[in-house]
């Protein structure tokens, strides 16, 4: 019971933390610092138990592209999944360079988990397992047990990058998304006066609710309130 109460205040939603301005109210729910339960295993980085790189070339074992083949673009360590370049991929009415003559429907990859995929061996081109051994010189390289021939270095990271953009550009989007559309400048802009009154109001608001707000050219002098 105790276990899946700590389950499920370590996996709710929460709001993100925003810096709370000049009279306003901090919008996150008044819940305490998720539970941690201290017999609860740690997390395991199972891209580096496999020995898994970005810019490897890995094969898709299970799901709707099984047998698909494709680059590694990146891993997320804390959620144990990786993007594969051309797997996974889904239908999304959002234009990264939007213009004319540009296409609505888009498609980008999703997560995968790291346990679905396989590297591929460089000499019989099938899935494989790596292992890690080190040269008479010092240095560590990742041996397939198919083969046992050394794995070859990844794709360049700046290549990568490149054909992460897009990724991020729709990340950013999803983000864009959730907070909503900006509010309208009418409702932006600040009455001075307005803001004034609320600056005495908030400088004086510790005298009490009997006293009265004093003028604007009282706020250097202050005068004494009776109890």
């Amino acid at each position: 019971k105790y276990a899946m109460m700590t389950k499920w205040l370590n996996t709710r939603p929460r709001q993100q933390n925003q810096p709370v301005r000049f009279l306003e109210v901090s919008k996150e729910n008044s819940i305490p610092f998720p539970l941690r339960d201290r017999w609860a295993p740690p997390r395991i980085d199972l891209a580096r138990m496999l020995n898994y790189r970005p810019g490897d070339l890995v094969q898709v074992l299970y799901g709707r592209d099984q047998g698909k083949k494709g680059v590694l673009l990146s891993i997320n360590k804390k959620r144990n999944t990786v993007i594969v370049e051309g797997c996974n991929m889904k239908r999304a009415f959002w234009n990264p360079r939007p213009g004319p003559g540009q296409p609505n429907i888009v498609t980008a990859e999703l997560p995968i988990h790291v346990t679905n995929i396989a590297v591929l061996d460089p000499v019989t081109k099938k899935p494989t397992r790596l292992k890690r051994r080190y040269t008479m010189t010092g240095e560590c390289v990742r041996i397939s047990k198919i083969s046992g021939c050394a794995m070859p270095e990844p794709v360049d990271k700046q290549k990568l990058t490149d054909a992460m953009k897009e990724q991020e550009l729709h990340r950013q989007f999803v983000q864009q998304k959730k907070l909503g559309a900006p509010p309208k400048r009418e409702y932006t802009l600040k009455d001075k006066r307005h803001y004034s009154m609320l600056q005495r109001l908030s400088k004086f608001i510790k005298w009490g609710d009997s006293s009265a707000l004093p003028a604007p050219n009282q706020l250097a002098a202050r005068a004494e309130i009776p109890q």
